[in-house]
């Protein structure tokens, strides 16, 4: 079917929440946005109604998105496709038969005929419109306000960002404000001529042009967004919708602190698995470059690769330390060197100092071996929102665990180097390392806030500034492990172990459809203590956090198994599948004959 030439205007209500309103790109409302030009372009689907030789009519009558000369795609349905395990209908089988082109639309029936001579359609036989790319160029909104506090920059890349997401839309990276300066164009309006909108079509293919503008209304902002055809210049429709801002930012010493809200069931359990050894960490990535993501899972000196497949783990590849001494601490993947491949980047310790390494496979295959070997540093991998994965490292010290600041690392002339410092607030008093953290623009301004675990196991949030947004009143972790790495010399020549610090799990950010979420580990323990050594009868985890226009809600919690939680990881859907949820609990030792049993607890995300 061809593509629509039409035009589109929107009205954004910006609510004023007194001199503290931080106001910028929104996340919820442009999802409305997006969806509101997503609903300008219905796919169509009809029926076979008769047949007569080559001419077909259909049920599509008139007043439907469709006229003379559109082509549509000719499919035969089949058996109803049920999902294996929620036994819901998730689709049909259908046949490919070609396309039909529309010849006539009248009040209550279309007639279309074959393409393809040869096919043979019958009555009941379903037509759809095809999978159309529809591309847009947003220009940089006018702000008509004295009201300051409005990014206009920020306001177009969210806007670029959410259309971008959408699997139909398209926006090239092209500069639309420094091209008309070079056509001195002192405006969009001047652009809408047939003499400029081909000067424009020759530097960038485009169907649609995103133009905004940002005014005062009775101490509302209203911004107005008018959708013109890059072909034409023709505006056609108008629309309004509320703007809301999704922004943890408040006024000041307005901290969060719960985040109540009842279970909706986010994700459903699917299976589990036992394994006679102590898990002590694992992540997913795709190793082999062949489009699924395996389970990464660290022993005590062992690396396991498996695969998930028919609700069970198979185990398709190890690999093991250099000796019994040599003990990991942690695992994390991810493509830093941009192969395609996701290396594996083991943190471990020999003896009493650190000895990381980092585990590549090849193509296709699934056999590792070292590419960096005996690496004197901490690695830790984050995923901010929207972005590539961040590699991180951190030094030991010599009279603690950690010491130095937090660097981002990347991969150049054939080898890790060390890049910058991870920008962290100052915080008197605190001082940040690599696990527990994460670091990510959450509310839209550009500037990255950071997230931790702190030394009594909540949740706190941080400003770029360094104000508090969230400080939890649960507690989060509270994993019994601890890093002891680094010595400290006390009086009289005695050298001993230096302090130790608790392990923090991993606070993994998930973006999914339209939300986005804060996974977070939570051990309980009916000893009641924070200190490792008072967890008993240890109960753990995963609680899911919403971040919402209010700041962060509980959306979900899994079910509490026992043991703590060592770590989890979220594998990412492929073809009809949902995403994966892997959680891994440890039940230590008990008594002399004892033995240490984990678990991989498996659930589907069902949103």
């Amino acid at each position: 079917m061809k593509k629509y030439s039409l035009s589109f205007a929107l009205v954004c209500l910006f609510w004023f929440t007194g001199p503290a309103a931080v106001l910028g790109a929104s996340f919820e409302s442009l999802d409305r946005i997006v969806s509101q030009i997503d609903s300008m372009f219905p796919p169509l689907e009809g029926v076979v109604v008769t047949v007569d030789r080559q001419i077909l009519t259909l049920d599509l009558k008139l007043g439907q998105p469709i006229k003379q000369g559109d082509r549509l795609k000719l499919m035969r349905f089949g058996k109803d496709i049920i999902h294996p395990v929620s036994k819901k209908k998730i689709g049909r089988k259908e046949t490919d038969l070609g396309e039909v082109e529309i010849i006539e639309v009248r009040q209550n029936f279309s007639l279309a005929k074959l393409m393809d001579p040869t096919a043979l359609a019958r009555t009941s036989d379903g037509v759809r419109s095809p999978f159309n790319e529809l591309t847009f160029v947003v220009a940089t909104p006018r702000i008509e306000t004295k009201n300051k506090t409005i990014d206009s920059d920020l306001l177009r890349i969210e806007l670029e960002k959410k259309l971008a997401r959408h699997p139909r839309f398209q926006v090239p990276s092209f500069e639309l404000d420094l091209w008309l300066l070079e056509n001195n164009l002192s405006s969009t309006r001047d652009l809408l001529t047939p003499k400029h909108l081909d000067q424009l079509h020759g530097q960038v293919k485009a169907d649609y042009l995103l133009v905004s503008s940002v005014r005062s209304v009775k101490n509302k902002l209203v911004m107005s967004y008018k959708l013109y055809s890059a072909r034409t210049g023709q505006l056609e429709k108008q629309s309004k919708i509320l703007y809301e801002k999704t922004s943890i930012k408040r006024a000041k010493n307005d901290i969060q602190r719960s985040f109540t809200r009842p279970d909706n069931g986010l994700v459903q359990y699917v299976s589990k698995q036992e394994f006679e050894y102590e898990i002590v960490d694992l992540d997913v990535g795709d190793i082999n470059g062949d489009g699924r993501e395996e389970l990464i899972v660290i022993a005590s000196n062992r690396v396991i690769i498996y695969d998930y497949r028919n609700k069970k783990l198979k185990q398709v590849a190890r690999f093991r330390g250099k000796n019994k001494n040599h003990k990991f601490l942690g695992v994390d993947v991810g493509d830093i060197n941009r192969n395609g491949r996701d290396e594996i980047f083991v943190t471990g310790r020999f003896d009493n100092s650190l000895s990381s390494f980092v585990l590549e496979a090849s193509p296709g295959k699934k056999r590792l071996k070292k590419t960096w070997d005996d690496v004197n540093m901490y690695f830790r991998i984050i995923h901010p929102f929207g972005t590539r994965p961040t590699l991180l490292s951190q030094a030991p010290g010599s009279n603690g665990p950690f010491f130095g600041p937090i660097r981002k690392m990347l991969y150049k002339k054939g080898r890790y180097a060390a890049h910058s410092k991870l920008k962290l607030p100052e915080v008197y008093g605190t001082k940040f390392i690599l696990y527990g953290l994460n670091s990510a623009d959450i509310d839209g301004d550009r500037k990255r806030e950071t997230l931790m675990l702190d030394k009594n196991y909540k949740l706190r949030v941080y400003s770029a500034s360094g104000r508090v947004l969230v400080q939890s009143e649960d507690h989060y972790g509270r994993d019994p492990r601890s890093f002891n790495l680094g010595v400290r010399e006390e009086g009289g020549g005695i050298v001993q172990e230096g302090e130790s610090i608790p392990y923090r799990g991993r606070l993994q950010l998930i973006e999914q459809e339209q939300n986005r979420y804060l996974l977070l580990p939570k051990n309980t323990s009916a000893g009641g203590g924070l200190a490792p050594g008072l967890m008993v009868d240890t109960h753990g985890s995963i609680t899911f956090l919403k971040l919402t226009p209010e700041g962060f809600e509980k959306s979900s919690e899994l079910k509490k198994q026992k043991g703590y939680v060592a770590a989890y990881g979220l594998v990412k859907a492929r073809n009809n599948d949902p995403k994966i949820l892997h959680m891994a609990t440890v039940e230590p030792k008990e008594g002399l004959g004892g033995k240490t049993i984990s678990m991989i607890y498996t659930y589907f995300w069902n949103e």
